[in-house]
């Protein structure tokens, strides 16, 4: 009997594995492409700086380079080719490693990646540059003719001598390009308190011009970007606030007048000084850049530390280091971490003046469709930002967009951007590609160990880490 069972449940496993197989699958076919309207991405090209290449955490590697909102985008529509300049984890740059989440803190790792796909034999479809200005995309094949002499090692790694980025889209035969340049023209400015050059309007514009006649021949359809409100990011919102806080209670306890700081100096080397109290530090009148946080937290305290850590003699700029730090006209908070009132508002005319020039050239070609992402952040940094069950802010870390490094995003921050691109492709050009799913994009902090932090809640920042960071 039990021989029987058996033989009978062999013959009903054989006749079932014989209906299956001979089942009619005809209407089971792979997912479709989205619609892409008027956009074909036979050949896409992402053209750029830092926040085209995925750029993170003050360093360029393969695991954020993953989540560079261009590589998004390709993935959105499908594109079955997007090759990246690769490099091998934990970059190159000195990726910025978290070593404590409460208190906050960080470390810089100093160990480099290595190029994967360097012997790659086309242009690379990801041609985001960290470090380059406007002139690189018209200018540059590689590190050595780099008309501003800027010894930035990223031409080499991602033009390998092939051609300038927008040449390079050429010989792709893109036929569609992003493109978001111009940060740099203003950003170093900006977050060097407005101790080194930046490109006035009038030549942006001229180079801008030159940028988009070079585009346009190249007869595609091309996604601009214009230039986001630098100040809005946690790079120059994270400090002053906090120090804020320390100076009301110098001053209610009586040991200060407000906070002095160095104006049209650099690294002690001051033209003068000028005294910002508590409301110009909370109200962004006067702003603290991240780079300077490890010395707020000397504020108030007789010391020559910041001097120190950048060799130079405090007596040969007349400082007197006996003084309270930022709390004494004669040892002043250091002018290549502040932006005072004057060098903001040349900030903020500046890029609107470069935001007109985009859309003023976008406009005149029908091809070219802008990407208004300085409005976008700018009612991020109010409004706070949901998407996906997720809320998100600009404040440093905790918002969830930017990361260690107070400027470039985070994976999901790009995930963020690459909606904005796709929504505007969509809008421009009659495509309806989903937009990504920022839920699914994990977070990208580098965990490493705890330690200790201060009592204002400034970030723990080790000296000179930021000093290397390209944008």
């Amino acid at each position: 009997m039990k021989t029987l069972i058996k033989l009978l449940s062999l013959f009903l496993i054989t006749v079932l594995f014989v209906f299956t197989g001979c089942e009619d699958r005809t209407d089971l076919v792979a997912p479709k492409a989205p619609d892409t309207g008027n956009a074909s991405f036979t050949s896409f090209v992402a053209i750029g700086n830092s926040l085209t290449a995925g750029y993170q955490n003050g360093a360029l590697y393969k695991s954020a380079q993953e989540y560079s909102f261009s590589n998004l985008i390709a993935k959105q529509v499908g594109v079955k080719t997007f090759e990246q300049p690769l490099i091998s984890d934990p970059g190159i740059g000195g990726r910025l490693e978290v070593t404590s989440l409460n208190p906050f803190a960080y470390t810089v790792n100093t160990k480099q990646g290595q190029p994967l796909n360097s012997s790659y034999s086309k242009p690379y479809n990801n041609l985001g540059v960290p470090g380059a200005w406007l002139v690189n995309m018209l200018q540059t094949k590689s590190t050595a003719t780099d008309p501003l002499n800027l010894n930035n090692p990223f031409f080499d790694i991602v033009l390998r001598g092939i051609g300038t980025p927008i040449e390079q889209a050429g010989t792709l035969k893109a036929s569609l390009i992003t493109f978001w340049a111009g940060n740099n023209d203003i950003l170093g400015y900006a977050s060097r308190g407005g101790t080194v050059p930046y490109n006035d309007p009038n030549t942006f514009a001229y180079l801008y011009d030159q940028v988009v006649k070079a585009l346009a021949q190249l007869n595609a359809k091309v996604v601009v970007a214009n230039i986001p409100s630098v100040t809005a990011t946690p790079y120059f919102m994270t400090v002053g606030p906090e120090v804020g806080m320390a100076i009301r209670d110098a001053m209610r306890a009586g040991l200060a007048y407000g906070l002095f700081y160095q104006k049209n100096g650099q690294h002690g080397k001051a033209d003068m000084t000028s005294i910002a109290d508590t409301t110009a530090l909370w109200t962004g009148k006067v702003v603290l850049t991240l780079a300077g946080a490890s010395y707020a937290a000397l504020i108030g305290k007789p010391t020559g530390k910041f001097y120190r850590d950048y060799g130079i003699d405090p007596k040969l700029v007349g400082v007197d280091t006996t003084q309270a730090f930022g709390l004494s006209p004669k040892n002043p908070y250091p002018d290549a971490f502040t932006l005072d009132p004057d060098e903001l508002t040349t900030i903020a005319n500046t890029i609107q003046s470069y935001n007109t020039t985009i859309a003023n050239l976008v406009a005149a070609h029908d091809n070219f469709a802008l990407v208004d992402i300085y409005s976008f952040f700018n009612n991020v940094a109010v409004n706070g930002y949901q998407t996906n069950g997720l809320k998100f802010s600009t404040k440093y870390i905790e918002g969830g967009i930017f990361g260690v490094d107070g400027v470039h995003p985070t994976n999901q921050g790009y995930a963020i951007v690459a909606n904005q691109f796709i929504k505007t492709i969509n809008k421009a050009f009659g495509a309806k590609i989903p937009e990504v799913d920022v839920s699914t994009i994990p977070g990208s902090i580098i965990l490493a160990k705890k330690i200790k932090f201060n009592k204002y809640g400034i970030p723990l920042i080790p000296p000179h880490s930021l000093d290397n960071i390209v944008f």
